[in-house]
């Protein structure tokens, strides 16, 4: 297995990693939404966020861990079997490999937690959230940010573009994936709180947007300082094609904000005990779409994290 096999088999298990980790993000917030009222129908679904809550926080674990043996036989130019010695320099002499080690923990914890959940929604959410968050933060402890020191304003402001694009792509994935499908068999009593489910959904994306783009301009000037670095440095190319993508997901974000849920909110809203099929119809459609242009977006930051920042290669 050459070099370049193994950079590509990196990239893909980070680009994973990111997946899961939105997954897991999302699915925590969503299930608060639709805990807001207890029913067989709520449960049904919750009992589907807690499996994909357990698949997506192994997937975060399992990949993160992979990524970080095969960057280390990378930098060691060594084989992956070959690589067991520079894993444990890594962790032991480098400030990357503490802050790996720290993200592993918390991350093994969630895990733990998943494994627990017995009960009507997910149990132990703000531990949950606490560790997430404290894996969000040791990852940009182990990126570009962490150039301006542990801790530093440019590590603070990642770790907030971490967790606002993993909310926004988290709770597009799982609301396509694994809520909204229940709409159509939803009974007529669960139509206001899916429309409740749906506004917040809509409000969360649209807040993390705005942070996304303040947090997102922000690492942008540090990373890229010339329109030069933006147009000729691969860096400033895979930045340009992260940001054609969220502005693709943002337009076809506020196509449903702004056209197709004022007519499928109404519609859940009346007093009919049939679903509003079409409305949800128009309304997933665009969800799906969505949800893979933000697959792309995660992709995309997935290379930027591997790249060099212009200038340093």
């Amino acid at each position: 297995m050459n070099d370049g096999l193994l950079g590509i088999l990196r990239l893909a298990f980070v680009a994973l990693q990111n997946l899961s980790f939105a997954v897991v993000v999302g699915v925590l917030l969503g299930d608060r939404w639709l805990a807001r009222r207890n029913s067989p129908w709520q449960e049904g679904i919750s009992r589907r966020m807690v499996s994909a809550l357990r698949i997506a926080s192994v997937g975060v674990l399992v990949s993160s861990a992979f990524a970080f043996w095969i960057h280390c036989a990378l930098m060691s130019e060594s084989t992956l079997l070959e690589a067991g010695p520079a894993v444990r320099s890594m962790l032991v002499e480098t400030g990357f490999g503490h802050a790996w080690l720290v993200g592993a923990g918390l991350m093994l914890c969630v895990v733990i937690l998943s494994l627990t959940q017995t009960g009507k929604s997910i149990r132990f959410p703000l531990g949950i959230g606490l560790a997430l968050a404290g894996v969000a933060l040791a990852r940009s402890n182990g990126g570009h940010p962490v150039d301006a020191g542990l801790f530093s304003l440019p590590v603070w402001v990642d770790w907030i573009h971490l967790l606002a694009i993993s909310a926004w792509v988290g709770l597009v994935l799982v609301t396509t994936h694994v809520v909204a499908p229940r709409f159509f068999d939803a009974p007529g009593s669960e139509h206001v709180n899916n429309a409740a489910y749906i506004q917040s959904l809509s409000d969360a994306a649209t807040l993390a947007l705005v942070i996304l783009f303040a947090t997102g301009a922000y690492n942008g000037w540090r990373g890229v300082r010339s329109p030069g670095d933006l147009l000729e440095s691969g860096y400033g190319q895979i930045l340009l094609l992260k940001l054609a993508l969220v502005f693709v997901a943002a337009a076809l974000g506020g196509h449903n904000r702004f056209f197709e849920m004022p007519k499928l909110l109404a519609s859940l809203k009346s007093a009919s005990s049939t679903p509003p099929v079409k409305p949800l119809k128009r309304f997933v459609a665009v969800l799906h779409i969505e949800s893979a242009v933000l697959a792309g977006v995660l992709v995309a930051a997935a290379v930027l994290v591997s790249s060099p920042l212009p200038g340093t290669s």
